[in-house]
């Protein structure tokens, strides 16, 4: 007997409550990305120039290119994961791959381009690069014991709405719940609805596994000019469209360990799946200064990102019960699989960046050099794309108690020359985003990037490869209740990520 009439698979475009500030994050953070060259220095070429990565960094440092170039990169990516979940540790890997940078410059010379002591323009360079800016690519397993229930998140969600099941919205989990058998009624609360976990009030122990998979990327698409004046200033420009293709399939599987003789679960699946796809436009501007011939100096201003996006995504609850179990209505529990999709486009706003360089140059030698970027992750934002929707209030809300407003990047980096050969080493690290006491574990969430890096130089091509390893935190929490029973926590999925990235990359001289 089904508890009312179902519709198993819906589609639709109105909110159901899956953007919040986790989404925000995921397309502020940017991460090492572009040429092998830029990679094996750790990224610091703000004030360096003349490599494709300054389109991502400070787009100044493309005017002392002194000849047109095409470039080409192959990213090999691994991550491995620890993922710990209340007493137990498992890992994982993922492999991608991937290509962090693809585009070519054109030198348009100047009135004094062949002046060894130029008294206007030297060049001026435009440029089009595609450069990758983050990675989304791992994956997570998990597998405890525990003595909460995902089902009691779903009552208490259908208890928040104060409604009876008949006006659950079908989109919703608290429906599939209904549906599934998996909540029931509170008949202890006759006049406002409440509800409950199947399991009722006897005591809850399941085992809880499940596998985590995100893959994607924040790819930056930019076309920029620079000018040369005097190789003393160095200015820059760059408009560009910011990609994000994100998907995760999230599997959440729970199972009764009791063994009384109760009849309810037997166990219970919530697969989620979403997939993230937009554009958002940007822009940056740069200036760069050589006081002396060994002394470089830069400045970038990253504007805020305005992304229009749209989340594809689907429920799906199955259920199975010990035979014999009845609801608190005396109906039969009836084993099911309840399904819904959904389709909400909204708007997301990412913080600007301050970048601000500085590197010793010498031209037989090599550099050493150093970006600070700073960055203010509570002043992004969240809104429906239909100004008639629902505001998310709470969400922004939480953007500014929980997000830093002063996250300070920093990468170091330096190069060695020994005729044709290049060698290089490099530093970055990357605070949590987070205000110290926020979430667990921040201190944990800074990402250690260390790299190094070779590169073969000639008048005609450019060779190099690099290898990057960086270490941080992040966590997942699989569900939240507020009315927690005694001795018991919301517990977080800690994954703790060891990745590897191998970069290849060829330069191509065109002139």
């Amino acid at each position: 007997m089904k508890r009312f009439p179902v519709v198993f698979l819906c589609l639709f475009s109105v909110a159901v409550s899956a953007q919040n500030e986790a989404d925000v994050l995921r397309y502020s953070v940017e991460n090492l990305g572009s040429t092998a060259r830029s990679f094996g220095s750790a990224g610091a070429f703000g004030a360096i120039g003349a490599d494709a990565s300054c389109a991502a960094i400070n787009p100044a440092g493309l005017a002392r290119f002194r000849s047109s170039n095409f470039f080409f990169s192959a990213g090999f990516y691994n991550a491995k994961n620890k993922a710990f979940y209340i007493d137990k540790e498992l890992s994982d890997n993922k492999f991608n791959f991937n290509i962090p940078n693809l585009g070519f410059v054109v030198n348009i010379r100047g009135e004094d381009y062949e002046s060894k002591k130029p008294e206007g323009f030297v060049n001026f360079v435009l440029g089009f690069n595609i450069n990758r800016l983050n990675n989304f690519n791992k994956r997570s397993i998990f597998n405890a014991d525990n003595t909460t229930s995902i089902t009691q998140e779903w009552a208490e969600r259908a208890s928040k709405t104060e409604a009876e099941p008949l006006y659950f919205s079908q989109y919703s989990l608290e429906n599939l719940a209904y549906q599934a058998f998996t909540i029931d009624k509170d008949t202890s609360s006759p006049t406002v609805p409440k509800y409950m976990s199947a399991y009722g009030q006897n005591g809850i122990l399941v085992n809880q596994r499940g596998i985590i998979l995100s893959r994607g990327a924040l790819t930056d698409y930019n076309l920029s000019f620079a000018g040369n004046y005097r190789h003393v200033f160095m200015f820059g420009i760059a408009l560009g469209a910011k990609g994000v293709r994100y998907i995760e399939n999230n599997n959440f599987t729970e199972k009764d360990l009791k063994t009384s003789n109760v009849k309810d679960i037997k166990n219970v699946t919530l697969d989620k799946y979403l997939r993230t796809s937009g554009v958002g436009l940007n822009a940056k501007v740069g200036l760069n200064a050589a006081p002396t011939e060994y002394l470089r100096i830069g400045y970038a201003f990253h504007s805020p990102t305005v992304f229009n996006l749209t989340d594809s995504y689907s429920y799906t609850i199955k259920s199975q019960f010990d035979v014999g179990a009845r609801d608190p209505f005396d109906s039969v529990r009836e084993n099911g699989t309840f399904s819904t999709e959904a389709i909400y486009k909204y708007k997301i706003t990412t913080p600007s960046r301050h970048v601000f360089s500085i590197g010793l140059v010498n031209k037989e030698i090599g550099f050493l050099s150093m970006d600070i970027e700073t960055v203010n992750y509570s002043s992004g934002n969240l809104q429906p794309k239909d100004p008639k929707e629902e505001p998310f209030l709470q969400e922004n809300l939480n953007i500014r108690n929980n997000f830093s407003s002063r996250v300070v990047n920093l990468r170091l980096g330096g190069e060695a020359i020994y005729e044709q050969y290049r060698f290089r080493a490099g530093y970055a690290r990357y605070p949590s985003p987070y205000k110290n006491g926020a979430v667990p574990y921040v201190k944990s969430l800074v990402n250690n990037v260390y790299t190094l890096g070779f590169g073969i130089k000639t008048s005609k091509y450019s060779f190099d490869i690099a290898y990057v390893n960086s270490g941080y935190s992040d966590y997942t929490v699989p569900y939240s209740l507020d009315n927690l029973p005694a001795n018991t926590s919301n517990y977080t999925i800690t994954n703790n990520v060891r990745a590897v990235n191998i970069v290849i990359s060829a330069g191509i001289r065109l002139d």
